[in-house]
């Protein structure tokens, strides 16, 4: 018993001092390339309100994988850009709009944490939500490897 209370006192400092790591930490990782890997996802907003599906799908990289809420993965760039003629048609979308970025990573990888809004083709809110991305760079450029998003609607909790 009189050998728990260090062990607790010493476990609880040492969870202290990680804890106190851990901006510092975040703040290491953030990618060096912020600007360009945002600027992949300002270009996906800006393909989507001209309503250009394939530059959307340029965007991915050959073997990426969209991870869509309440669906199967849909893997490979011609399965993205089936995907998205068929949620992302222009008269159904009129484009999004991204913020409140979180960008980590490093020289050829990095994700991206954003904020998004999808509009419709009025200019008007239609959805709000979450998205994850995870990048790659190839050939000099970032690619989007893995999309994951999720709508900020309640949960419908009934049956």
């Amino acid at each position: 018993m009189t050998f728990t209370k260090p062990l607790s006192s010493f476990l609880g400092a040492s969870m202290a001092l990680a804890l106190q790591c851990v901006p510092a930490l975040a703040a290491n990782i953030q990618s060096p390339d912020a600007a360009a890997v945002k600027a992949v996802t300002e270009q996906f907003a800006d393909d989507l309100a001209k309503g250009d599906l394939q530059a959307i799908s340029r965007l991915y990289t050959d073997d990426a994988r969209l991870l869509p809420p309440n669906a199967d993965p849909i893997s490979g760039r011609a399965a993205i850009l089936a995907y998205f003629e068929k949620t992302l048609r222009p008269d159904l979308v009129g484009g999004a709009k991204f913020d409140h970025y979180e960008i980590y990573g490093g020289e050829d990888a990095a994700t991206s944490l954003s904020q998004i809004r999808m509009l419709d083709t009025k200019g008007q809110v239609i959805e709000r939500g979450k998205q994850t991305i995870v990048l790659l760079k190839q050939d000099g450029k970032w690619k989007i490897h893995r999309d994951m998003w999720s709508d900020n609607s309640p949960t419908n909790t009934t049956n």
